[in-house]
C-alpha cells in the first residue's frame, strides 16, 4: 500500500478452523481418554472415541461446562447455543453456520447409534479455551481462559487486521511490541516478486536480523518472520499473511497474470512460501490492474480478467495444500478505495475465491493536491468544493463495493494510524478547504505523521494546534494558524465512528495501515473497545 465479539468467536473459529484437532498417542486400544475441564473430570455416558487423529466427546456433558444448550431443529440439523453466539451445524457436514455466517470445519460432528459427538478441538477453540495433551496421564485439559490466566483477546465477530511493515524493524518498532491481544490477523509487507515468484522482500529484516534468545546457527530462521512465528505461539488465535506487492512492487503483476503457466508458477511459489515461512495466508496488493499505480508499471486492459483467473488459481492450489497439510489457508486482497479499481475488476466474480478484501479506504487527500482535505473521511461533506469528492469517502466506497457483488462481511475497512499534512494554508474555514503551500515537517517523513509521535510530541491540542472535528465527514483535523500547517488524521473519536459504521453495515472488520505507527496502541485499543 502506497506508504500501509457479537463477542468473542466467529473469527476464533475461522482462525481455528484448519488447525489439527487433539491426537494422542495409544499403549492400546482399550486406552482410556479423560477429558477434564479447569482440572475437574467431565463424566460422560460414553466415553470420548478417536478417529483419524480426531477426538470426539459425546456432546451434552462435554458442552455444559462450556456454557452451551443444545437444540434440535431436525432429525440431522442442531443448534448450540449461549450469550451472543449460536452455532449451527449438521451430522456428517463440516459446513457450520455461526451467527449465520457460513464456515467451513476440519472434522464433522458424528453419530454413534443415537449419541451425537463432536469434534472435541474445534468447539473448545470455539469458545476460547485452551487445550492441551498430556500423554502421561492420558489426559485432554480444557481451560477457561480465567483459569490459566490467559488476558482477554479480540474473539469476536469481527476481523482486526494488522499490516505490520519490514521496514518498522529499522525505526525500532519490532514485531514483539504488538499487542496481538487486539488483532486477528497480521498482514506483512511486503514479499517482493522475481522471475514470476514470491522472494524475500528485505532478507535481512525478514529472515536474518538477530533477536534475543535467537540461536546462534547461521541456518537458524531469524528476523522479523521468526518474531512473528513467536508471537504467534504466545496467542494461539493470531494468523498471520505475507503480504506481496505493494504501490512498489506491483510492477510484475500484469505479467504474472497473464497466461496459466506464469499464474501457476506464482501460485507454486506462493503455496512454498508460506510453508517455508509458516503463514498461514496470501494478500495480494496489486497496485493496480488495468492502471494506475507507478508508471512503469506493465498494464493491460486484459488485467481485468486476468486478475480474476489469477485469483482463481491461487485459491485451488491453496485448497489443495489445506487438505496436504491439514490446515486453513487465506487469500486476501488490498482492494483501491477509487471508483476505478473496481471498474477494472470483476467483483462478483473475484468474491468466489476470496476469504476478504482490504480496503484501502484512506489517502483519498493528501501531499499530492495543494488543497486542505479529509484523508479518511467516513462521509461526504457537502462543504467540500469539489464535485468529484462526492466520491471520496469510505461510505462511497463501501457502496461501490457492495453493487458489484462483493458481500459485506468480506470487505475489510481500512484506517490510517497517520496523518497527512501541509503547511502554509489559508485559515479561513480553520483552515479546511484552503489552498496550501507545501508540506509540513514530519518525524519520519515530511507531510506524514504517526498517531504516535502526534501523542508523544504533544501536537494534539499543543505546540501551537488545535483540533477541529468534522460532525459531516466524522473525523478530526489539527490547525496551527501561525504557520498555516493543517493536519487530516484519525484519533479515538474517529475510530468509533468508523467502529459503528462497521457493525450497522455488516462489514467483516477494520484493518490497519500501518501498526508501526501506533505505538502507544491508542488507536488500535479503541478500536478493539468499539468492536465488542
Amino acid at each position: 500500500m502506497n506508504k500501509r465479539l457479537l463477542k468473542s468467536f466467529l473469527i476464533l473459529l475461522l482462525t481455528f478452523i484448519g488447525f489439527s484437532t487433539v491426537s494422542m498417542p495409544y499403549g492400546s486400544a482399550e486406552s482410556v481418554v479423560r477429558v477434564t475441564y479447569n482440572d475437574q473430570a467431565i463424566v460422560f455416558g460414553q466415553k470420548p472415541i478417536s478417529r483419524k487423529g480426531t477426538t470426539y466427546a459425546e456432546t451434552r456433558p462435554f458442552i455444559k461446562p462450556l456454557g452451551f444448550q443444545i437444540h434440535w431443529i431436525n432429525n440431522t440439523k442442531f443448534r448450540l447455543s449461549k450469550t451472543a453466539l449460536v452455532i449451527d451445524m449438521e451430522v456428517n457436514s463440516m459446513t457450520a453456520y455461526v451467527n449465520s455466517r457460513k464456515v467451513t470445519l476440519a472434522a464433522a460432528p458424528m453419530k454413534v447409534g443415537a449419541t451425537l459427538f463432536l469434534p472435541l478441538r474445534p468447539i473448545a477453540d470455539i469458545t476460547g479455551h485452551k487445550v492441551s495433551w498430556n500423554a502421561a496421564t492420558n489426559t485432554i485439559a480444557i481451560e477457561s481462559s480465567s483459569a490459566n490466566n490467559t488476558p482477554a483477546t479480540s474473539y469476536h465477530s469481527y476481523k482486526i487486521i494488522a499490516y505490520y511493515s519490514s521496514w518498522g524493524t529499522y525505526q525500532n518498532y519490532d514485531v514483539s511490541g504488538i499487542d496481538a491481544s487486539k488483532i486477528t490477523h497480521i498482514n506483512y509487507a511486503f514479499a517482493n516478486i522475481k522471475e514470476g515468484k514470491i522472494v524475500l522482500g528485505d532478507p535481512w529484516a525478514d529472515t536474518q536480523k538477530p533477536f534475543p534468545g535467537d540461536c546462534s546457527d547461521n541456518s537458524c530462521l531469524k528476523g522479523n518472520f521468526n518474531q512473528l512465528q513467536k508471537l504467534k505461539k504466545a496467542n494461539p488465535h493470531l494468523k498471520t499473511l505475507i503480504s506481496v506487492g505493494g504501490w512498489t512492487w506491483s510492477g510484475q503483476f500484469s505479467d504474472i497474470a497473464l497466461t496459466a503457466s506464469s499464474r501457476a508458477k506464482f501460485a507454486d511459489s506462493a503455496v512454498q512460501f508460506i510453508r517455508d515461512y509458516s503463514f498461514d495466508g496470501v494478500d495480494l496488493d496489486w497496485e493496480y490492474p488495468v492502471s494506475g499505480g507507478l508508471a512503469s508499471n506493465t498494464k493491460r486492459p486484459s488485467d481485468k480478467q486476468n486478475f480474476t483467473l489469477f485469483l482463481k488459481e491461487i485459491r485451488e492450489k491453496l485448497n489443495t495444500a489445506q487438505k496436504e497439510d491439514g490446515k486453513t489457508y487465506l487469500l486476501t486482497i488490498a482492494g483501491g478505495a477509487f471508483p476505478g479499481y473496481v471498474q477494472n475488476t470483476e467483483m462478483d466474480q473475484i468474491a468466489k475465491h476470496l476469504d476478504w478484501v482490504n480496503l484501502m479506504t484512506y489517502d483519498f487527500h493528501g501531499d499530492w493536491e495543494n488543497v486542505s482535505n479529509h484523508q479518511a473521511p467516513l462521509y461526504m461533506d457537502p462543504k467540500d468544493p469539489v464535485a468529484y469528492n462526492a466520491k471520496g469517502n469510505i461510505n462511497s466506497t463501501i457502496y461501490t463495493y457492495l453493487k458489484a457483488g462483493i458481500p459485506a462481511n468480506k470487505l475489510i475497512l481500512g484506517i490510517p494510524l497517520y496523518g497527512r499534512s501541509w503547511t502554509g494554508c489559508d485559515i479561513t474555514n480553520q483552515g479546511l478547504y484552503q489552498s496550501c503551500k507545501g508540506v509540513a515537517d514530519g518525524v519520519l517523513a515530511d507531510g506524514i505523521h504517526e498517531y504516535g509521535n502526534l501523542e508523544n510530541q504533544g501536537w494534539i491540542n499543543g505546540k501551537g494546534f488545535v483540533r477541529y472535528w468534522s460532525n459531516t465527514a466524522k473525523v478530526p483535523w489539527l490547525l496551527n494558524k501561525s504557520t498555516g500547517t493543517f493536519i487530516t488524521y484519525e484519533d479515538p473519536e474517529s475510530i468509533a465512528y468508523k467502529a459503528k459504521y462497521i457493525k450497522s453495515k455488516g462489514l467483516g472488520g477494520a484493518m490497519f495501515w500501518e501498526i508501526n505507527q501506533d505505538f502507544n496502541h491508542t488507536l488500535q485499543s479503541k478500536l478493539y473497545q468499539s468492536l465488542k
